[in-house]
């Protein structure tokens, strides 16, 4: 078996490419989801699924784009009115190689959220690793207002479920692998280091040390999490299937002489490097986000 962590850098974003003999699978791809296939072309596998752990409302998900690229089947959870899929049960296996994957329904960050066990089937029937999705981060857990304040307190209560009665008594040596990292908008304090266990989260994780469920609720819904505006527009896209990239127009490369005449005619440019490659050297009146 291998897995390659491919994370988004200022999204935080992480998905996953997961192979055993010549099969594979992804979890929640990003929209420019050309690395999969090359992935997959690299190792000589061929993408058989692709599980979705929730409807993504901080970037827009690679599900139909991969799909496009791969013919292989897109699955995610019960909840919401996904209009591309299909939709999952509890306990639903799924077997790649000498892997098996199992979903696991643990709703609180949205009502259809996921999660999905590995098995490996060459070494025994104890999962190795569960992909949590916005569940269960490394030091931290997903946020619960989404659905509004109303909402919230019934929320904080379903994610305590599901982290205390499902994900935890998968077992202590259990890989933790979330689907974001330090610095994400989809929780509050979010470890830097990238692994973990569910032991190590049981014990140093801040949100699972309230282990009386009224508790819990009451320290998640303490939380104050800044809530983007464009949180709406993802999650109309992602329910939706956001439009595919092969079809749409590839732009003209500009000349110097070109851009220098479009920007006196008062286009707005943005620079789309990283923010310490912009704070060195930029182009004057372009923008960084």
């Amino acid at each position: 078996m291998k897995l390659e962590r491919i994370k988004s850098e200022g999204l935080a974003h992480l998905s996953y490419f997961i192979s055993s003999e010549n099969e594979a699978i992804v979890i929640d791809p990003r929209r420019d989801c050309q690395v999969y296939a090359e992935l997959a072309r690299r190792e000589d596998m061929n993408i058989k699924y692709i599980f979705e752990t929730h409807r993504n409302e901080d970037y827009l998900i690679g599900s139909l784009e991969l799909k496009k690229l791969t013919d292989a089947e897109i699955y995610h959870g019960h909840g919401v009115d996904f209009k591309y899929g299909n939709y999952l049960n509890e306990g639903q296996k799924f077997d790649f190689g000498s892997m098996r994957l199992t979903a696991l329904h643990t709703p609180g960050h949205t009502d259809e959220s996921m999660s999905y066990t590995l098995t490996d089937l060459d070494t025994g029937k104890e999962p190795v690793m569960v992909f949590t999705g916005d569940a269960l981060f490394v030091g931290d857990t997903g946020r619960t207002d989404l659905y509004g304040p109303e909402e919230a307190p019934r929320l904080a209560a379903n994610l305590y479920d599901s982290i205390f009665n499902k994900i935890l008594p998968l077992g202590d040596g259990v890989i933790l692998c979330p689907a974001h990292g330090a610095g994400s908008v989809c929780g509050g304090a979010i470890a830097k280091r990238d692994y973990s266990t569910l032991g190590l989260e049981r014990v140093q994780n801040p949100a699972l040390q309230k282990t009386n469920r009224e508790e819990f609720i009451k320290f998640k819904l303490q939380e104050k999490l800044e809530f983007p505006p464009y949180f709406y527009k993802m999650e109309q896209y992602n329910l939706q299937g956001p439009p595919l990239l092969q079809g749409l127009p590839v732009p003209k490369p500009l000349s110097p002489v070109e851009f220098r005449a479009e920007m006196e005619k008062g286009a707005v440019v943005v620079d789309t490097r990283m923010p310490h490659s912009f704070s060195g050297t930029y182009i004057r009146n372009t923008y960084s986000l």
